[in-house]
């Protein structure tokens, strides 16, 4: 697991576990392993999580992704860090996200 100073300077990407659907506005994401969905949970995000998951892209670490949600929703960057940090942390918690340099192992 990584810590919330790697979660601002590692790149992140979605899991291949994971199936994100778009619906109204927000991201839907369903674990599925082995070909089935695990449907112990659905994880929904909200705007903000949204927009974070939208830029787990495997280049943009966290850093980069507070900054656009400084420019996005008019936030302080100090306060855009902190939700970037708790949001990566519950995805890579619930193995929805993983750092990219874990996808270059592969």
């Amino acid at each position: 697991m990584i810590d919330d100073v790697d979660m601002l300077t590692e790149p992140l990407l979605p899991s291949p576990d994971v199936v994100a659907r778009r619906v109204a506005g927000e991201y839907l994401l369903v674990p599925v392993r082995s070909g089935a969905a695990q449907m112990d949970f659905i994880f929904t995000a909200n705007e903000i999580g949204s927009a974070i998951f939208r830029q787990l892209d495997g280049s943009r670490d966290g850093r980069a992704i507070a900054r656009q949600l400084t420019r996005e929703f008019d936030v302080d960057e100090e306060r855009a860090q902190r939700d970037v940090v708790e949001f990566l942390r519950a995805l890579c918690e619930a193995q929805l996200a993983r750092p990219s340099r874990a996808a270059e192992k592969r």
